[in-house]
């Protein structure tokens, strides 16, 4: 018709409105924005990645992190609660060492260790948290559950 800009085929001309997208292309748009979203969340974690990748575990041999003697001295304060396996005892304790990936519901919010220099433990970082796992205290990096750093027997 008239002046409306429609071009009688059922497309636009020149100077018409563009108030619809075709579906098609609506999905593409919505699949390639969601890609790019993808793309920066993963760089976002590289490089968070990145700066934190070197846990500096020579705070062993530091005395401000005394923990054995912080046990003997203050023991009531190792002594928690029963630890509850995610997925029941079935599967049973396992002793991880450093590099090992634990699953996701080992290193949720409720195995974290709030205070880890209460225990003489250093601070965690970056994507990083101190976690119980049965008595011992795994440092997890939550991004990807790989252990960084292991205490045996930590907790009695």
């Amino acid at each position: 018709g008239g002046g409306d800009g429609a071009d009688p085929r059922g497309g636009f001309g020149a100077g018409a409105r563009r108030d619809r997208v075709e579906p098609g292309r609506l999905d593409a748009f919505r699949q390639r924005a969601r890609e790019q979203e993808a793309r920066r969340e993963a760089e976002r974690r590289e490089r968070a990645f990145a700066d934190h990748r070197r846990w500096d575990n020579r705070w062993h041999g530091d005395r401000r992190y005394d923990w054995r003697g912080h046990r003997d001295r203050y023991g009531y304060i190792f002594r928690a609660p029963r630890y509850y396996d995610p997925f029941g005892y079935a599967y049973g304790y396992r002793r991880y060492s450093i590099g090992f990936r634990l699953g996701r519901d080992y290193y949720g919010q409720r195995y974290w260790i709030d205070d880890p220099y209460g225990y003489r433990l250093p601070a965690a970082y970056g994507p990083y948290r101190w976690v119980r796992y049965y008595d011992d205290a795994l440092l997890i990096d939550i991004y990807n559950g790989r252990v960084v750093d292991v205490v045996y027997d930590f907790f009695w």
